[in-house]
């Protein structure tokens, strides 16, 4: 069940592609009731979570165990997570079946709206510290059209901005990703943890931190790391304002650094 948190945006934003250029309203169909199914999807998986006794629930993508396979878990903090930021996407799909008409090509937003979703999901459960990365971009380019969806010259000035700052933040993750695999061997987060525990370079560690404070500061617009924000929010339509306030920033920047930064790196 935990893979369909990834599965439904992408399959819905393939869906929406095909056949919403024929009619808007399929496009708000298949947008609201796949974000509405998600949400069923987040209280479900917190069901089961709490039935596990809060135990994290790891699903082996195509049977291969860890580090060989990739793995999607499930913990308290990821559904929470996955429970707020579904909600949002509820709420925001909801007001977008109006708001969105003024805007021509209703069918390309909500494929990119879907995408951005697959992202932000992808983010929350992922255990490996490369697929990290691939979410958080499909989550971030996804964005950076979405907020010059307008096309007007002030929605492309600060989109464009949005995405050099983006771009970067992203070189300065890979560059810690990469890093700690040519130490660890293995982009598995929990056995990168446990290389790191076992083999302690205080130097890599300190400057791996450094990295990723750099690239998911700016992805999150923490100060001083800040200056694209401004711009970007007022420009973008109001549903997107609503999810780069609400949760992008917060899951593509906040979670994914406390995830880094405790699970991988820990306080040592």
């Amino acid at each position: 069940m935990i893979s369909l948190f990834v599965v439904i945006p992408l399959l819905s934003a393939f869906v929406i592609s095909l056949v919403g250029r024929f009619s808007k309203r399929l496009s708000d169909i298949i947008g609201n009731l796949s974000s509405l199914l998600l949400v069923v999807l987040s209280f479900i998986s917190f069901y089961y979570l709490k039935l596990n006794a809060y135990q994290p629930i790891i699903h082996k993508m195509g049977g291969w165990v860890p580090p060989f396979g990739i793995c999607f878990v499930l913990d308290g903090l990821s559904a929470f997570m996955l429970i707020t930021i579904n909600i949002v996407a509820f709420c925001t799909t909801l007001f977008s079946i109006s708001y969105m008409e003024k805007y021509t090509d209703k069918w390309k937003y909500y494929t990119l709206f879907m995408l951005m979703l697959a992202g932000l999901n992808g983010v929350a459960i992922t255990g490996d510290i490369f697929n990290l990365f691939v979410w958080l971009e499909i989550g971030a380019i996804s964005s950076y059209a979405l907020v010059a969806f307008g096309t007007e010259a002030e929605e492309l000035e600060a989109s464009f901005k949005y995405a050099i700052m983006g771009s970067s933040a992203s070189l300065f993750i890979l560059i810690g990703i990469a890093m700690l695999y040519s130490y660890a061997s293995t982009l598995n987060m929990a056995d990168i943890s446990q290389t790191l525990a076992t083999r302690q370079n205080s130097n890599l560690i300190g400057f791996v931190s450094v990295l990723f404070l750099l690239g998911f500061g700016l992805k999150s617009a923490v100060v001083p790391f800040h200056s694209w924000l401004p711009d970007a929010h007022p420009s973008a339509p109001a549903p997107i304002s609503a999810m780069l306030s609400g949760v992008l920033i917060k899951s593509l920047g906040i979670y994914a650094l406390l995830r880094v930064m405790f699970n991988i790196l820990g306080t040592r």
